[in-house]
């Protein structure tokens, strides 16, 4: 993960919103779409969806939906997320992370994607954490 910065922009009333902007590789792309649509599967295969449950599965196609795009030109790409959207991807890849962790067995391919996995989600929770703090502080942290 490259080149990450913050935009913290001011709603017609004020109030700060920040998107996270950062450039992931072709192979770090690829990747979290896999990893973010394994969760995605997991979570919401169930017979019944509460409406919360609803609202989590489209904010989590729609960062599935940015992912894939992207990694199917095959080349590195900037995205830009809110900050939901990107507290979204990060909970996701941690969450996959950990059920890997927990099962104690992988298949090959989850197992070649678990370091490159593993890689993000530190510079993610620090990003994530300088964009909680500027919404709250309501300006741009120099990241």
């Amino acid at each position: 993960m490259l080149n990450a910065e913050l935009r913290t922009l001011l709603t017609a009333d004020g109030t700060p919103v920040c998107n996270v902007s950062f450039d992931l590789s072709a192979e770090q792309l690829a990747v979290s779409a896999r990893c973010v649509d394994a969760v995605r599967v997991r979570r919401y295969r169930g017979d019944e969806l509460s409406t919360d449950d609803v609202l989590g599965l489209q904010e989590l196609t729609g960062v599935i939906d940015e992912l894939h795009w992207l990694a199917d030109h095959g080349a590195h790409g900037t995205i830009v997320l809110p900050l939901a959207r990107f507290a979204t991807l990060h909970d996701a890849l941690v969450d996959w992370l950990s059920e890997l962790d927990e099962r104690g067995w992988g298949r090959e391919a989850e197992l070649a994607d678990r370091p490159i996995a593993a890689g993000l989600t530190g510079p993610m929770a620090s990003l994530r954490a300088d964009a909680v703090q500027a919404v709250l502080a309501g300006t741009t942290q120099p990241h």
